[in-house]
């Protein structure tokens, strides 16, 4: 697991500050802290803004750096495995990766 300076703990929070701003007024509306986490887990369905926050850009382009030749790799084995008969989706490779 990657150790963050304390200069980049500091602007991940930042980051993280600015998304929950952002969705304040989707997540203050629910009637309770579940109904708020299932709006969360669904940010990226419902909120057309979900890809230009900075903090989700900093976790994809974090992600690619760290596990895209991986991500790659496990992708093209799965491709030549649909080929021979398994089926293989973007939650296998996860799960074959934890």
């Amino acid at each position: 697991m990657a150790s963050f300076s304390s200069e980049d703990q500091a602007m991940l929070q930042a980051m993280l500050r600015q998304l929950f701003q952002s969705v304040k007024e989707k997540i203050t509306g629910a009637p309770s802290l579940e109904c708020a986490e299932e709006i969360l887990l669904h940010l990226e369905e419902t909120d057309e803004n979900f890809h230009n926050y900075e903090f989700v850009k900093y976790l994809r382009q974090h992600i690619g750096n760290t596990l895209g030749s991986m991500i790659e790799e496990e992708m093209e084995k799965c491709t030549s495995d649909q080929n021979q008969g398994e089926e293989c989706g973007y939650d296998t490779v996860v799960q074959q990766n934890l």
